[in-house]
């Protein structure tokens, strides 16, 4: 029985192997957490990679700064961005760098299952913005957090191709949530998983305990709190998958438990539309 959170780490690490830190993601927490980072340090990285230039660019030119003129120079993008949001940026591109292609698994869609993590981002970050329980997030972790919470699944995919596939099997023939049928198949789940990842990436604790509570709850009361915004968006998420599930059954809240987001009716209503709004990037 794991008692303890060394354990657990020690019981993962003997099972999947998680990716290293990339080295762009490396060199951006320096300069984020340096006391003498700044935006034209970032730029100077992201120039690099023109896969994540390429993001920065777009994001900047998005409705959502509503600048008047196109913006084509890194440098300047990122000093309108700002530091927290270039981190952001880059956890985003290189979780897509590292995960987004090449796993399959029968029995589970993983392209519906990239579509509901990019659901989940936006609906994390609407929550943060507009729920009394977000206050623990950002609304740019909020994101993040949202679009990483099944990432472990992957690390599982890869690692543990059979024996998560009989998680799947053991999920359907007794119809419960996948990550219980990862519990009992491994002793963990793939939540347990991506906090591991998050940790060793060097993410904010925010964002690890956001990813690593939403199937089994904190005992902290902000920890809790996180893993409830991240359930509550994945639920969010699964309700705007029309009627599609990916190939297993999600672990989500009933509407009690939902009550304690205190959204209005048509708060709930709006988020659950641009959550159907949203796909895959």
């Amino acid at each position: 029985m794991i008692t303890t959170t060394a354990e657990l780490e020690e019981l993962i690490d003997g099972t999947v192997n998680i990716p290293t830190i990339p080295t762009i993601l490396t060199e951006i927490t320096k300069i984020f957490e340096s006391p003498n980072g700044s935006a034209k340090d970032a730029a100077a990285v992201i120039e690099k990679d023109p896969a994540i230039a390429t993001r920065v660019l777009r994001l900047v030119n998005s409705p959502f700064y509503g600048l008047r003129n196109a913006v084509s120079s890194i440098q300047l993008a990122c000093s309108i961005l700002g530091l927290k949001v270039i981190k952001n940026l880059v956890v985003q591109a290189t979780v897509l760098n590292t995960f987004g292609s090449g796993r399959t698994i029968e029995g589970l869609d993983v392209n519906w299952l990239w579509d509901h993590s990019f659901k989940t981002a936006v609906a994390c970050r609407l929550l943060a913005e507009k729920s009394p329980a977000g206050k623990s997030l950002q609304k740019d972790d909020a994101y993040t957090c949202g679009l990483i919470h099944d990432i472990g699944k992957m690390i599982l995919i890869d690692s543990q191709n059979d024996r998560f596939r009989d998680a799947l099997k053991l999920a359907r023939t007794h119809k419960v949530p996948l990550a219980r049928a990862e519990g009992e198949v491994f002793g963990f789940n793939h939540a347990h998983v991506g906090g591991l990842l998050a940790g060793r990436w060097k993410l904010a604790h925010a964002v690890q305990a956001a990813v690593t509570y939403h199937h089994s709850p904190a005992t902290n009361p902000e920890d809790w709190a996180r893993g409830f915004l991240v359930k509550a968006a994945n639920t969010f998420a699964h309700a705007a998958a029309a009627g599609t599930d990916g190939g297993y059954q999600g672990d989500v809240l009933d509407a009690d438990s939902l009550q304690m987001l205190q959204l209005t009716g048509e708060e709930a209503a709006e988020i659950l539309g641009k959550v159907r709004e949203t796909r895959m990037a």
